[in-house]
């Protein structure tokens, strides 16, 4: 029996349900299909700030009143940035739907944006900038960023800096905010014991209200308010176009117990058909605890108590990193062994039993995963943001039962036979 379903409303927001009968909960997110690649330099980081000034108070509700509503709910109430996407999301019991649906979309499209919340929020969110600086792991992730991506806005970090932080005001965050946060730019996931008409009325319902109440932050009655088109509009996002980035060795100085470094290759993009391969080859290479560079860099040789590898794919281009935290003295044999365990990868193929045990881990983890509400919601709505459509759980399965040896080949000769093209971002103290 069928059990995902979608509607385009009147105004242009997608709204996606998957029922789970059996379950007690629901999820429900805002996904805006915004966040820092779509952000020109001067104001880097008023996605994420608009992610903090969501929750400071609707004409309905203060901050107060938000919190205290989610905790009678016994719920969660939360979102994030990234570089393409913006998400607000909350988990309750099925029973509060209304009352949770009410809240999030309250949220959405009723903030009211104070000045004087705005002023209070900076402070906040220079404190999280600072906190990021103070951790080196976060902070060389911001910095591996910034030197692969170069002056591209990929390589700007999610956070901002302090000095856009400081120059935002509410003309800027409103401008910004009835450009790209608009239904057309927005898809209501949701997935739990819920009905998918009781969803689609009740979101539409809200939507058609609150843009009603707002016309004086530029909405029109209809809700068809034309703003920024994730899909076209900016071209950094837009068709094939490949983002250039740089190589070579990239050293920062900071007075530190250890040497935080990342290796980055290129990698592919979200759509690319070569995604579970790349899902499977990031197992092998440093994605679970049996893989070659943990089991190489610290079980056997002891050199580091962190290390994995990760695989990141953009709309329009893609990498894989390789972490690893190192005593200062450990930093030059450990660069070295993780260098040669990706030669060995890209001139040895892999065996057949290393690739049906990263099969089965992907496989199961995925499987497991579908066991959330949380989740299901999320997939839903990459699904339909990256591929316009629903995958079934039997195709995922198929296209990981797909993989073998021949394609995780030609995909390790595409990543890392070039030795040219590796990027490697080192934070630490006398690391030379």
């Amino acid at each position: 029996m069928r059990q995902v379903y979608k509607d385009i409303l009147e105004s242009g927001a997608t709204v996606i349900t998957e029922r789970k009968s059996y379950f007690d909960s629901i999820s429900i997110g805002f996904w805006v299909k915004t966040g820092s690649s779509n952000e020109p330099s001067d104001i880097n980081g008023i996605s994420h700030f608009i992610e903090h000034m969501l929750f400071k108070g609707t004409k309905k509700r203060s901050y107060l009143d938000i919190d205290k509503e989610i905790d009678i709910m016994g719920g969660a109430l939360n979102a994030f940035t990234g570089n393409e996407l913006t998400c607000f999301y909350t988990k309750v019991l099925a029973k509060n739907y209304e009352r949770a649906i009410d809240l999030l979309t309250d949220i959405m499209f009723n903030s009211l944006f104070s000045a004087s919340e705005i002023e209070k929020e900076k402070s906040v969110v220079l404190q999280e900038i600072m906190g990021a600086q103070d951790d080196p792991y976060d902070y060389v992730h911001d910095l591996f960023h910034e030197d692969f991506y170069g002056s591209s806005l990929y390589g700007n970090p999610i956070l901002g800096n302090a000095e856009t932080v400081q120059s935002f005001d509410r003309d800027k965050i409103i401008k910004y905010f009835n450009e790209y946060y608009v239904p057309q730019n927005i898809i209501v996931s949701v997935a739990g014991n819920i009905d998918h008409n009781k969803v689609v009325a009740s979101i539409d319902s809200f939507i058609k209200k609150f843009y009603k109440e707002n016309n004086q932050n530029g909405f029109n009655n209809s809700g068809l308010k034309s703003g920024k088109n994730y899909d076209g509009s900016d071209t950094l996002n837009s068709g094939n176009k490949k983002i250039p980035k740089n190589y070579g060795e990239f050293f920062h100085s900071k007075d530190l117990e250890q040497i935080h470094f990342i290796l980055g290759f290129d990698g592919i993009k979200k759509t690319d058909k070569e995604y579970y391969v790349m899902e499977i080859l990031n197992t092998i290479l440093g994605g679970s605890v049996s893989s070659r560079l943990f089991q190489e860099v610290r079980e056997k040789k002891g050199l580091a108590y962190s290390i994995y590898s990760s695989s990141v794919f953009h709309r329009t281009d893609g990498y894989i990193l390789i972490y690893a935290g190192v005593a200062k003295d450990k930093f030059k044999t450990a660069k070295d062994v993780i260098l040669n365990i990706v030669n060995e990868l890209s001139v040895n193929k892999i065996s057949a039993d290393d690739i049906l045990n990263a099969k089965k881990h992907v496989a199961d983890s995925f499987l497991l995963g579908l066991e959330s509400s949380s989740n299901l919601m999320t997939r839903n709505a990459l699904n339909e943001i990256y591929y316009k459509k629903y995958i079934s759980k039997n195709q995922v399965l198929k296209k990981i039962e797909a993989v073998n040896d021949g394609l995780i080949f030609d995909l390790t000769n595409k990543i890392f036979s070039d030795r040219n093209k590796v990027l490697i971002t080192v934070l630490g103290k006398e690391h030379s």
